[in-house]
């Protein structure tokens, strides 16, 4: 298909001292296309019950200036933009970690559904645009409706884990 698709992705359960122990997924799909199941331990799971996936799916629908498009000529989902982000657009779609309802909408509005509303509860105040230096894009966001569980701005970062970690 030549299309790229994120097919495992793990998060950090529990860390203490140089030691940690990890959760694994994998993710079902491998094109373009929104429709996939995110798998632990080959059974499907609600990723809004793992709170490092929650955090993943904001990060990959925050940091990222891609999206997903329905060609109708076509009849097929096209990424607008790089390929790796696409990628995680169609990650953010399938993880689908705050329970949008989906039904109903045509496969235009469904291209973009889940990011949408990752990015209707944060507002972008200030991006760092990926650079070779830095290997990593960074994005200072607020919450669009403050609350009493919101923890006010936050810096997302995505990148190269060596870069990252050094800082």
């Amino acid at each position: 298909t030549n299309q790229m698709s994120v097919c495992r992705m793990f998060i950090i359960d529990n860390a203490v001292g140089n030691s940690c122990s990890l959760s694994e997924f994998s993710v079902t799909g491998s094109t373009y296309s929104p429709e996939g199941e995110v798998l632990r331990d080959g059974r499907p799971v609600q990723c809004g019950q793992y709170d490092g996936l929650v955090e993943l799916a904001t990060i990959c629908a925050l940091c990222n200036d891609s999206a997903l498009d329905y060609n109708e000529i076509k009849g097929v989902y096209e990424k607008v933009g790089e390929a790796t982000e696409t990628a995680l657009c169609c990650l953010v779609e399938k993880m689908n970690v705050f329970n949008t309802n989906l039904r109903g909408l045509s496969k235009v509005e469904r291209a973009n559904a889940c990011n949408s509303m990752i990015k209707h509860l944060m507002k972008k105040e200030l991006t760092l645009e990926f650079s070779r230096d830095r290997k990593s894009m960074s994005v200072l966001c607020s919450p669009n409706k403050p609350s009493r569980s919101a923890y006010g701005s936050k810096m997302f970062v995505k990148g190269a884990p060596e870069g990252i970690l050094e800082r």
